[in-house]
């Protein structure tokens, strides 16, 4: 999906697909054991071929991931290979060591 920036907005520059990390669709809403984060309700970005995005910040570690409860901000935010798609519920593993 492509949007054209209103005329005060400098077009965004799209990164490139190794910025995210994907997690199969099939896989984000069954939950794991374990510890979890479970996000519910939101439109997400979603990779046709590998599933639900997140960003990766700059060290590796700290991943965003790429939806919002709101649709037409995940819209606006989308990059052009994302379909988005309203996700009741996705599933993440949580590793306690990530807060210390």
């Amino acid at each position: 999906m492509t949007t054209t920036p209103a005329p005060s907005e400098k077009p965004r520059q799209e990164l490139p697909l190794s910025h995210y990390r994907f997690v199969p669709l099939e896989r984000a809403i069954v939950p794991p054991g374990g510890l979890i984060q479970h996000i519910k309700d939101s439109w997400w970005c979603v990779h046709p071929e590998k599933g639900v995005a997140f960003y990766v910040g700059a060290n590796g570690k700290h991943e965003s991931p790429q939806c919002n409860t709101i649709q037409s901000i995940t819209q606006r935010l989308a990059p052009s290979w994302a379909e988005v798609q309203f996700i009741p519920s996705v599933f993440l593993s949580i590793d306690p060591h990530d807060y210390v």
